[in-house]
């Protein structure tokens, strides 16, 4: 299944969900005191074999997807988070040759938001990681 596509982030928020160590590491006992709260906006720049900006809302509450979609360009979406980064940086994540922390740190991904709360939830986003592995992914 093509990556960045309505498809694949249907099948993302499946996977997230399947995935009972991301429900452990963000629900109410792996980050206390209640689980992860906060959405994503998932910003995919161009760079490699993409011409293209793919930008992907993630809901994400307590340990389960609550919904992942592509957002259409013009479209407003108000997430608690947003992480950029060039698509070739994103196929190394996606491929587990790149922790999605460590990207961060190392100035490859941006984040808007409160950094602390993210670095706090190291586990959950790996696990958010492997969920990415469940799928049969296309790159392009």
């Amino acid at each position: 299944m093509k990556f960045g596509t309505p498809e694949w982030a249907k099948a993302y928020c499946k996977a997230i969900n399947d995935n009972e160590n991301y429900r452990d590491a963000a629900g109410p006992d792996g980050f206390p005191p209640n689980g992860w709260e906060g959405d994503f906006l998932f910003i995919v720049e161009p760079s490699g074999n993409l011409d293209h900006e793919i930008r992907m809302f993630v809901g994400l509450y307590h340990g389960e997807c609550t919904g992942a979609r592509i957002v259409e360009e013009g479209e407003k979406v108000e997430p608690e988070y947003l992480y950029s980064g060039p698509y070739d940086a994103w196929v190394q994540v996606l491929k587990k040759e790149l922790d999605p922390i460590r990207g961060l740190l190392a100035g490859k991904f941006k984040l808007k938001g409160d950094m602390a709360k993210v670095l706090r939830a190291t586990r959950a986003a790996q696990e958010l990681v492997v969920s990415t592995t469940m799928i049969d992914t296309e790159f392009y």
